[in-house]
């Protein structure tokens, strides 16, 4: 290729690379001799000639990585499909320590993606001001501050919980519990906000002592003495992880989850499946969320910072066997 171009070994790898200056006309140089030469297909041409690469980046935090978070797997399954449809490729990185900041600058001085995707994004999230500060594309799965890029699409979960309730009360559900994962996450307080006031709607309330969060085994625990103190109708929990802990725990009580007591998830992923019975609960539309972020990263790719809204989409009522 070097002799065909024109050019040393080392002008050509410096080419392929984006590393030390050259010209426009060596490069065009090369690039023409990938071509002659038959590249197939020619991913390194097309990126040097268009500089994108045609990868989208998503970050994952190393609790995501757990077997429990089988939210995640359906939701990055979701991604590489809806980025496939737009001849792109996702790439999932993840980073060490407590600061994700390091390998988002690096990948971003190396142009190792066009964008990036971010989801569990915290409203005032560091990462998505390190990507604003650069002009980077990016979209998240999560709301921002009102002072960042509003490039995010979420999931109405009070909405998607009030649907959840006017379900259980249609079912003749009348005493109600809450489960939640521990955290301060707006979209946990959102979904015990939607108990509360579909609850309300319907003249109902659920008592104090009747909310909890915890961690697994304090969930665990918990369940268990509620069941010895006053079962209720209904166990509502914050998302399908929670769900299953409380399944399990209602069954070693002795309790048949569906006939003796209800419990519902909120995700509506693979792992609300593989309960016994299949859990009812609000599901998440990934398959639509993804395109809607690759929609997204796309428009800031070809145009720039678009100004737009983030956008809120819909949830679905999953009807199993558990409520």
């Amino acid at each position: 290729m070097a002799r065909l171009a024109g050019v040393s070994r080392q002008t050509v790898s410096n080419v392929l690379n984006g590393r030390a200056a050259f010209s426009r006309d060596t490069e065009s140089r090369v690039v023409a001799a990938m071509e002659e030469l038959a590249y197939k297909p020619s991913r390194a041409a097309q990126t040097m000639r268009s500089r994108r690469t045609r990868q989208l980046g998503y970050h994952m935090s190393g609790e995501q990585l757990e077997v429990a978070r089988g939210f995640t797997l359906g939701f990055v399954q979701a991604l590489v499909k809806a980025a496939a449809r737009e001849e792109h490729q996702i790439v999932v990185f993840t980073h060490h320590g407590d600061d994700p900041g390091p390998v988002f600058r690096d990948l971003i001085a190396r142009r190792g993606v066009d964008a990036f995707i971010l989801d569990e994004s915290s409203v005032d999230d560091s990462r998505v001001r390190l990507l604003a500060a650069e002009g980077v594309p990016f979209a998240c799965f999560g709301r921002t501050a009102t002072d960042l890029p509003q490039q995010w699409v979420d999931v109405d979960n009070l909405a998607g919980m009030l649907q959840l309730v006017d379900y259980l009360v249609s079912a003749g559900h009348r005493d109600y519990a809450f489960a939640g994962a521990n955290g301060t996450e707006y979209w946990k307080r959102e979904r015990l906000d939607g108990l509360r006031l579909g609850l309300a709607r319907h003249g109902l309330d659920i008592a104090d002592d009747n909310v909890f969060r915890g961690t697994d085994g304090e969930i665990r625990r918990w369940v268990g003495e509620l069941l010895r103190r006053r079962p209720p109708s209904a166990i509502v929990t914050s998302s399908d992880a929670v769900a299953v802990v409380v399944v399990n725990s209602c069954h070693a009580a002795g309790f048949r989850v569906g006939r003796d007591i209800a419990v519902t998830g909120f995700d509506g992923g693979a792992i609300g499946l593989l309960t016994e019975p299949p859990l009812t609960g609000v599901r998440i539309p990934v398959d639509r969320v993804a395109r809607e972020l690759v929609a997204r990263c796309q428009e800031e790719i070809s145009s720039g910072p678009t100004g737009r809204p983030g956008l809120l989409v819909p949830t679905e009522l999953a009807v199993g066997g558990s409520a």
